[in-house]
């Protein structure tokens, strides 16, 4: 199915993370000109290289730091000068630390809630208005189940992906009116090197295996199984396309029927 999304500028933030680049990957088979959006040149350059060995029409690395509203802006308007306006903004950057709630110190909770829910807030603030300038444009925020479904171990996380949601149902009836949409996907907990230093560091805190600490996670799933960051890629090009023209301030959630709601 062509999506329409051959030659579309799409600016890609977090595109060196694991869902990013994935993303990244899947946007280059549908002949985008990409824009990559992160904190380290030399990871962003290894995923041009690819992309450009894969056959990817256009690929521009841009470095940006979203903790950084000078940064951010900068970035953005360097994108729309050197590749062009900006069709489709995806932010999957930002991650969460977990553990035990009265453990987590006060720090922590500022440097999590810094890097998903401000660093999204920065974004949206310096390309939302060029896009109601043009009366066109598409956002996809990869959020995160937990904004729904938090789990007691990952509660900064949950707290930030909760207030991301709320922007999202929120800002879509101030774009709305300008043609701009702005949806949010929600994947569950993706197979990654991460994901396995978390289950690691579970095992070890709480004396016990990876398997007995994971084992609740997949059972909590209808599927049974983590999903995969190609998985949740083709769900971003969707939200990201002309496919999905009459959705807005939607959030989709892929996390293999973990959530449970009607």
């Amino acid at each position: 199915m062509d999506l329409g999304l051959r030659n579309k500028i799409v600016a890609i933030a977090g595109a060196s993370g694991l869902l990013g680049a994935a993303t990244a990957r899947a946007l280059a088979a549908e002949g985008a000109r990409l824009a990559l959006l992160g904190r380290e040149p030399a990871s962003l350059d290894a995923l041009t290289r690819q992309l450009v060995a894969r056959g990817a029409a256009s690929v521009q690395s841009f470095a940006c730091d979203l903790a950084s509203a000078e940064s951010t802006d900068a970035a953005v308007a360097t994108i729309e000068r050197d590749a062009g306006p900006i069709d489709v903004l995806i932010s999957a950057a930002g991650s969460a630390q977990g553990g035990v709630f009265w453990e987590i110190d006060d720090d922590a909770w500022r440097s999590n809630v810094e890097a998903k829910l401000f660093g999204s807030i920065r974004l949206l603030r310096a390309v939302a208005p060029r896009m109601v300038a043009r009366k066109a444009g598409r956002i996809v925020m990869v959020v995160g189940n937990s904004g729904r479904q938090p789990d007691p171990r990952m509660l900064p996380g949950a707290a930030a992906n909760a207030a991301l949601l709320a922007i999202v149902r929120g800002l879509a009836e101030e774009l709305g009116p300008h043609g701009v949409a702005i949806n949010a996907l929600n994947p569950g907990p993706v197979r990654s090197p991460r994901w396995d230093r978390l289950m690691q560091a579970a095992a070890e805190r709480d004396g016990s295996s990876v398997e007995a600490v994971e084992a609740p996670h997949l059972a909590r799933a209808a599927l049974r199984r983590l999903g995969s960051a190609d998985e949740v890629a083709q769900h971003v090009l969707f939200l990201a396309s002309e496919r999905a023209a009459h959705m807005t301030g939607s959030a989709v959630t892929i996390d293999g029927g973990t959530t449970k709601s009607i």
